[in-house]
């Protein structure tokens, strides 16, 4: 499955993942602008919880504002980036990519 993590390192970060097995993932400097390497895992989580690390995320860094509109609640990252243990959003390239076209559309309507 493929998604985002909102807030690794400030970024947000296309991943593939399986809900529940381990991985990691290294994105260079390059790439990223800094090194960011993320090891964890995604768990799927009821909406409850995922509000709850979601609001915590927005509330640590108001510039992931926009991702308070994420309608399909369900997974949450636990794990270390760049060593540091956090609980990040995530969501499946799936439910971004309804939640895009939902927002394009209301716009257009």
């Amino acid at each position: 499955m493929k998604g985002f993590i909102y807030n690794a390192e400030g970024l947000s970060l296309p991943i593939e993942f399986a809900p529940g097995v381990p991985f990691k993932f290294e994105c260079s400097e390059e790439e990223c602008g800094k090194r960011v390497v993320i090891e964890g895992v995604v768990v799927e989580v009821d909406s409850d919880e995922f509000t709850r690390v979601l609001e915590r995320t927005v509330e640590n860094s108001p510039d992931f504002k926009k991702i308070l509109e994420i309608t399909a609640r369900r997974y949450v990252f636990r794990g270390k980036v760049n060593g540091r243990e956090v609980e990040l959003p995530v969501e499946s390239l799936e439910d971004f990519a309804k939640r895009f076209l939902d927002e394009v559309l209301v716009l257009k309507g």
